[in-house]
């Protein structure tokens, strides 16, 4: 086999080798991005069972009233949607009116407001499950979730009023 040949292999091999490893890390970095469906809502039961102490009848019933919340919750969330989909839409032309904007956004405020009132109804409803030995710790645990924000990265604490 002369060099010519040799070398030609060797660059084949090398390329086979170097877009099989762009093959790997490509499927490692999508497959290890992808979210993990009902991880969030199934570690929020297991905390509740394990740091609360919530029994497999009380599991029962915040299961309950997670699927009742979550049902009306998910109407409020397409409303929210839409709504900011039109007021998206709205910057496609080039000209609106402060009012049309201002009214979207009241729209918006009053079905987030009407949201955070059931997010409240539905913490005190899961509070209420609870026995009273369990209460703080479950005051602790949505105390610990809140103050991580939604992103689920804490959030950086207030500076020192003077």
């Amino acid at each position: 086999m002369n060099n010519t040949a040799r070398n030609r292999t060797l660059i084949f091999i090398i390329a086979l080798l170097l877009i099989t490893n762009l093959a790997l890390l490509a499927y490692s970095f999508i497959y290890s991005k992808r979210p993990q469906p009902n991880k969030e809502r199934e570690g929020f039961t297991a905390a509740l069972k394990n740091e609360v102490g919530f029994t497999d009848g009380q599991i029962e019933q915040f299961k309950q009233l997670k699927q009742k919340h979550w049902a009306s919750a998910k109407t409020d969330m397409e409303q929210i949607r839409k709504i900011k989909q039109s007021l998206f839409d709205l910057t496609k032309q080039p000209e609106v009116a402060d009012s049309t904007v201002a009214a979207l956004a009241d729209s918006i405020a009053v079905l987030q407001k009407h949201a955070e009132i059931k997010v409240f109804h539905h913490f005190k409803a899961t509070r209420a499950i609870c026995t009273p030995v369990q209460q703080p710790k479950y005051d602790a645990l949505i105390t610990r979730i809140i103050r991580q924000g939604r992103s689920g990265r804490p959030v950086p604490p207030k500076p020192p009023a003077k």
